[in-house]
């Protein structure tokens, strides 16, 4: 049976030493954030190393910064707690540079950490396997937008880069629910968003032509599910240098009902509304000005989107295979 894991190449899973220099993330704002900082001190004192500093996110520095600081300390492994949005950040930051990433999850979505099997675990294990985990060399995936106030963005993303009503639905969900119910109320808003019309683009894949789609999302995913097993990149792979692209050209409700049942019932179903494709590289250009979805982190009024795979561009610690759920 294959497992959420199971798309990480077991081949490329490397050991991580027993010596160890953490550098602590913390998203003030998520669940449990100070319980989880004491835990990291915690282990560390119990690892017989000193215990790590921690820098708390803003609104202003959601993370990036505070990877700068880790990296210009000498850090080894940054411990992220928080969730898709600070990780995403503090990726940016260690991409390429081999210093090991380890997430506690505590995030809304926890998207990424749901694909790694490091969800559904106690905070002592998440934050043993952050800090001393073995580790893997993860895709990632970056993001060049143009807007319509001539701003050009690169951004990083690990789970999924969506323009449309994807995009669309990921911003008008609401804080307090995400909170509340977490990834459920994203799929809440999406039921809402569903009636809304598919939208003129323009899309290239590769090498290929140019071509006119009228789509109500394009997307790149670089993860297999969704947390709550909702399955939406059917062949999507960690480590393979490629995203799966997904067209969804649905002009009626009712063609979203052989889609759910795609993504919970039977993955392998072959659904008209979706068009999967497997690429290195993409580029979207809405008709009109679109927002676009980075791992949940919205940017709007965009003109272009151009996606491409960093191959293995980030070392994360995972569980042990008999630790994931």
């Amino acid at each position: 049976m294959r497992t959420r894991q199971s798309w990480v190449a077991s081949a490329s899973v490397l050991q991580t030493p027993a010596a160890v220099r953490p550098f602590v993330v913390v998203n003030p704002l998520a669940r449990r954030a100070s319980s989880a900082v004491a835990e990291v001190v915690g282990q560390c004192y119990r690892m017989g190393i000193d215990a790590p500093r921690s820098v708390a996110t803003t609104r202003e520095e959601p993370g990036s910064q505070q990877a700068r600081q880790a990296i210009e300390a000498g850090a080894d492994v940054v411990v992220v707690i928080g969730g898709d949005g600070t990780v995403r950040q503090v990726a940016r930051e260690l991409a390429g540079t081999g210093i090991r990433l380890g997430i506690v999850a505590l995030g809304s979505g926890n998207v990424l950490a749901y694909n790694l099997g490091l969800t559904g675990l106690d905070l002592r294990t998440k934050v043993s396997i952050a800090l001393s985990g073995p580790s893997t060399d993860l895709d990632l995936g970056w993001a060049r937008l143009q807007t319509v106030d001539g701003r050009e963005l690169n951004e990083p993303f690990l789970t999924m880069a969506g323009i449309g009503r994807d995009a669309e639905t990921v911003a008008r969900t609401d804080l307090k629910a995400k909170v509340r119910i977490g990834a459920a109320a994203y799929a809440l808003q999406g039921v809402r968003q569903a009636t809304r019309p598919a939208l003129p683009m323009q899309i290239k894949v590769d090498d290929q032509p140019e071509r006119s789609i009228v789509s109500w999302s394009v997307l790149a995913g670089l993860i297999r599910e969704a947390p709550g097993g909702l399955v939406v990149y059917p062949q999507a792979r960690s480590d393979d240098g490629l995203m799966e692209v997904l067209e969804v050209p649905i002009r009626h409700w009712l063609q979203w009902l052989p889609v759910a049942a795609k993504g919970v019932i039977k993955p392998d179903m072959e659904v008209a509304a979706l068009r999967y494709r497997r690429a290195e590289r993409l580029r979207v250009r809405p008709a009109d000005p679109a927002p676009v979805q980075l791992d949940g982190d919205v940017v709007t009024r965009v003109t272009s989107l151009r996606a491409w795979i960093q191959p293995r561009g980030l070392r994360v610690h995972l569980p042990a295979r008999d630790e994931g759920a």
